[in-house]
């Protein structure tokens, strides 16, 4: 069963496999193709190079480039069996989480045994911003796998690109020359906008060029519609956040009404609670008193005392209660 490669087993690989690599580009079963120097711009066709005077691209919305990898791959099979013997490599090309996360398309591929050549791909703006590339700039993860007996492939790679460095451009043949333009099926709708800027491009100087304007134009207004949306929809969150603090607001005074209530019936129960105490309290004095010649002979002497300290009593028993919440 084919296996894939750890850390251990890809940095071997450097300098053999992976030609150019670097460790900090290793990781636990993949390795992280860095951006190289050659490409083009898919939109106006324009060939860059970076690594001399340029040290980066940048990438409008809506508009595609076609980039190459920095290292180069030799996948040919005398070179895999120095390390692995009996054995070949097939490696799975995807773009990292990051691309994704800022809107970048950039599809996944494979890589065939015996693949000899640097590794061409392609990134897609559909978010709204500009995005930024640099030169050797971690892009793509390989993922390696080790074939052995059985899963090993007759034939290996040994198509248009094989052997190639730098960025190639696509050599697919495309359809046969000599199609009539109405064997062809278009998106457009015939009569349409887009079916007038294409045939107003197709009209040649000096038409061409004011429908390539009008295309580009509409390819920002695009993307300023696109904006604009994301203003109003955020606005709009804005606004519903706002009524509910409104809200929240008009329900406060209710609340407050409610737990003032509530408090009241409570310091009501507190205050019959303790004015019932201390009349039971009394009551049991005043039985015993009036029951017992000893404890009536004592009241009737130390009345008045008694009397006061009772009062200076209540008295403070009313403060303490006031004080309580």
């Amino acid at each position: 069963m084919a296996t894939i490669l750890n850390d251990a087993d890809i940095k071997n690989l450097l300098g053999k496999v992976i030609i150019d690599g670097d460790e900090s580009c290793i990781r636990p079963n993949s390795y992280i193709l860095r951006l190289g120097s050659a490409g083009e711009f898919l939109n106006t066709g324009k060939e860059f190079e970076l690594g001399k005077t340029k040290k980066g691209i940048r990438l409008q919305p809506g508009h595609s480039v076609a980039l190459t990898a920095y290292e180069t791959l030799d996948f040919r099979r005398e070179i895999v069996n120095i390390l692995f013997p009996d054995c070949d490599f097939h490696g799975i090309l995807s773009p990292t989480t990051d691309l994704s996360r800022e809107g970048i398309v950039a599809p996944s591929t494979q890589v065939d045994a015996g693949y000899n050549g640097t590794l061409n791909w392609t990134l897609t703006n559909t978010s709204s911003q500009e995005r930024r590339f640099v030169h050797k700039e971690r892009l793509f993860r390989l993922t390696l796998f080790k074939l052995k007996d059985g899963e090993t492939p007759e034939h290996l790679y040994n198509g248009d690109y094989q052997a190639q460095t730098g960025y190639v451009r696509s050599r697919r043949l495309g359809a046969p020359a000599g199609m009539k333009d109405k064997e062809w099926e278009d998106a457009q709708i015939k009569g349409g906008p887009e079916d007038i800027l294409d045939n107003l491009i197709k009209s040649g100087y000096p038409w061409h060029i004011l429908g390539q304007r009008l295309k580009l134009i509409d390819q920002q207004f695009k993307t300023v519609s696109h904006e604009y949306s994301e203003i109003f929809d955020s606005i709009d969150k804005l606004t519903k956040d706002v009524n509910q603090i409104r809200e929240r607001q008009n329900e406060s005074p209710d609340t407050i009404r409610m737990i003032l209530k509530e408090e009241t019936a409570a310091l009501q129960n507190r205050w019959l609670i303790g004015v019932g105490t201390l009349l039971f309290g009394f009551l049991g004095v005043f039985l015993s008193i009036i029951f017992n010649e000893t404890a009536s002979s004592f009241f009737q002497a130390y009345g008045v005392v008694i009397g006061i300290a009772l009062t200076l009593l209540a008295v403070t028993v009313f403060i303490v209660m006031l004080k309580q919440k």
